[in-house]
């Protein structure tokens, strides 16, 4: 089980992106968290046990109009693209979305917008066990099977890939008032 950045780091770097990313937005811009979470991982990015976890951290930003989207959508990319991100969803410009992944630490970020004319960008660590390391587990004694006993091996873990460069849920169809919703 390999280590990784401990669960606070990985949130200090997510904040970090984020600041990074919005910096490059124009100056009425400014943010407002709608979400931060601490999400177990069930799609493990390198196939490893439970007991991981994705830091995420969603913010809304405020004080753009919606017709100067497009342009921001492009000084986010670009900023991406030079911090070593590589854009892996792009549904512009049917739907304003775009996912790009690190491909050196596996951080993802994304950039979206709504029919209701709002922006939201966050970003996402990939899997970290939250000291860095994995916790010791406790061992149980199995009693020793008779001479008798035929024991089956385990069925081996079938690797678990990382959830999908897109978001699942429908974007355009997130009811935005709840304010319980996040990517």
């Amino acid at each position: 089980m390999n280590p990784t950045i401990t669960e606070n780091e990985a949130r200090d770097q997510v904040e970090a992106y984020v600041r990074g990313a919005f910096s490059v937005l124009p100056a009425p811009a400014a943010r407002e968290l709608f979400s931060r979470n601490r999400s177990e991982c069930t799609d493990s990015t390198d196939h490893g046990p439970a007991g991981r976890f994705e830091i995420s951290a969603t913010y809304e930003v405020t004080g753009l109009e919606p017709d100067t989207f497009k342009a921001q959508f492009e000084a986010v990319v670009k900023w991406w693209q030079g911090h070593g991100f590589t854009v892996l969803t792009d549904r512009r410009p049917t739907d304003q979305y775009v996912f790009a992944r690190n491909e050196r630490d596996g951080f993802d970020m994304s950039l979206q917008a709504n029919e209701l004319g709002k922006l939201y960008l966050g970003a996402t660590s990939p899997c970290v066990w939250p000291k860095g390391t994995p916790e010791a587990a406790a061992v149980v004694e199995e009693p020793e099977p008779e001479a008798a006993e035929v024991q089956e091996a385990p069925e081996p873990e079938r690797p678990r890939p990382r959830r999908a460069p897109v978001d699942d849920e429908d974007f355009g169809q997130t009811s935005w008032s709840d304010g319980g919703a996040a990517f």
